[in-house]
């Protein structure tokens, strides 16, 4: 009896390999990988170091804002104690200019006003240019324009480099990382020879190559987060004080990553090598986040018909100058054109040099002010061409999102510049007319021979600074425009990079 070999019949059923099955195995293959773990320890130590830089600075400035505020206490209780003595009687008085009782006087030598523009929550999140803009400005009567240049004594060289803060990391180092991962393992195969081998199988390079750079991004973008988190909680931050720009703050930095991997993927799309796709990346990166600023700053410097920083001290130079020698006959037109002076004119030339300068002052402001039209053009069209660029440039616009946010950007500068404007305006409505009414009917002596003028003690009722913040809200609506953006170019790199890989090199 002959037996008859019959091969047992298996199960012929095929498996589908598609996009997400290739997902799941490089997330599993990938999350293996030395490379990654390395670049993500680098990365925490850049965002941990960088995040306590800022906090430290911030803090230091806090710090400089709340000895400001004890030292105009301190002084303001000195004043009320010198005043009481000056009430006494005495062979002769005080000086106008020493005469805390003086309104003149003191509106002039004792008073001491300042506005203060304190920090967010989130500013540890990005320095912006809270290195290079005064936290704090001393605010004067005869100040034109209510700016008083105020400096900190610190090297010029390294405010010219910057701080290295959390911000530069995530907008300068993490596409760096990105670059790095998708330029090596994303070029594996080709270089070693294997990727004639992947092609024979059944799997198309769409799928492939786009679940290996999906994978790299699943993998960098959550790391990157709780790295942002821990390092702005280590650093001191109130995390629930901030959550609207916390929440921002993520969606910049998911958009940012997509952009940067969406990029990568065209240029692996080309099947290079490592050596070439990294070459290719890094040119981009310098292109987008060095070239495009310095064209920008460049173009920016040119818009409008701002005055020179020397020819604008001239004409102000020029213009005290001219009123300083028409002073009389300045001062006695204003007098002539008011109705409780008219009668003062004859006093012109004796008032004292605190009260000439409250009608002086404004006059010269008066003067001065198509030049600083100009100058204010000038930047308004500058911050024009810099809100463009960052739409131009990614690493730009990421940076000023992320200034924003952090409260460090030159817009919220600008608005306390123009709060200490309206602070001066405040000021010298509440002092002019006190010190002017003094011209003619001077208030009488309380006490006889006193010491002191005794023509002002309201030292409670000067006004003090008040700053208004824009909401969360409003700071986080720049940002998310930007993440909307930065998302909607990652789209448009990723379909392209799809497109071209609509089939194998032939080359294979």
């Amino acid at each position: 009896m002959s037996a008859i070999a019959v091969e047992p019949q298996r199960d012929a059923r095929e498996v589908a390999v598609n996009f997400f099955t290739l997902l799941a195995w490089e997330l599993r293959h990938i999350g293996r990988s030395r490379l990654l773990w390395t670049v993500i320890g680098l990365l925490a130590l850049a965002m941990l170091w960088g995040a306590y830089s800022g906090a430290a600075l911030h803090r230091a400035q806090s710090q400089a804002i709340e000895r400001s505020r004890g030292s105009d206490a301190q002084w303001m209780q000195q004043i009320r104690e010198r005043a009481q003595r000056y009430a006494e009687p005495a062979e002769s008085s005080v000086p106008y200019w020493q005469d805390p009782t003086d309104i003149a006087g003191f509106s002039r030598y004792f008073l001491r006003a300042h506005s203060y523009k304190p920090h967010l929550p989130l500013s540890p999140l990005a320095v912006g240019g809270s290195d290079l803009m005064p936290s704090r400005l001393p605010v004067k009567l005869e100040t034109p324009f209510g700016i008083e240049p105020a400096y900190d004594f610190e090297n010029p060289r390294g405010l010219g480099l910057g701080r290295f803060d959390l911000g530069f990391v995530l907008v300068y180092l993490l596409p760096i990382a990105a670059i790095v991962l998708i330029g090596l393992l994303a070029t594996f195969e080709r270089d070693h020879g294997m990727l004639r081998l992947i092609a024979a199988q059944r799997v198309g390079p769409r799928a492939w190559l786009g679940a290996r750079v999906t994978a790299i991004f699943v993998w960098l973008t959550p790391a990157t987060l709780a790295l942002m988190l821990g390092s702005l909680i280590l650093a001191g931050t109130d995390l629930s004080a901030a959550l609207p720009e916390l929440f921002a703050s993520a969606a910049l930095v998911v958009a940012y990553l997509s952009f940067w991997a969406a990029l990568g993927f065209v240029v692996v799309s080309a099947w290079p090598s490592a050596a070439g796709a990294i070459s290719l990346m890094s040119a981009w990166w310098a292109l987008l986040a060095i070239g495009l600023p310095l064209l920008g700053s460049a173009l920016a410097q040119r818009a409008g018909d701002a005055p020179a920083p020397v020819a604008y001290v001239d004409a102000q130079r020029r213009a005290n100058d001219a009123i300083a020698a028409d002073r009389d006959r300045i001062v006695a037109a204003m007098f002539r054109a008011r109705a409780d002076l008219a009668t003062a004119t004859d006093k012109v030339a004796t008032i004292d040099y605190a009260t000439r300068m409250s009608f002086l002052a404004p006059e010269l402001e008066r003067r001065l002010q198509p030049l600083q039209q100009r100058l204010e053009r000038a930047r308004d069209r500058r911050e024009t061409v810099s809100d463009w660029a960052g739409y131009l440039s990614p690493p730009l616009g990421m940076e000023q999102a992320l200034s924003a946010l952090a409260g460090t950007d030159a817009r919220r500068h600008r608005e306390f510049e123009r709060q200490t404007r309206a602070y001066q305006h405040a000021l010298r409505e509440w002092f002019y007319p006190r010190i002017q009414r003094q011209i003619a009917s001077p208030t009488p002596r309380p006490i006889a021979n006193s010491y002191g003028r005794m023509n002002f003690n309201e030292y409670a009722a000067i006004p003090a600074y008040r700053e208004t913040q824009v909401s969360p809200a409003s700071r986080a609506a720049e940002a998310w425009s930007v993440a909307a953006w930065l998302a909607l170019l990652a789209a448009g790199l990723s379909g392209w990079a799809l497109h071209r890989l609509r089939r194998w090199p032939t080359e294979l």
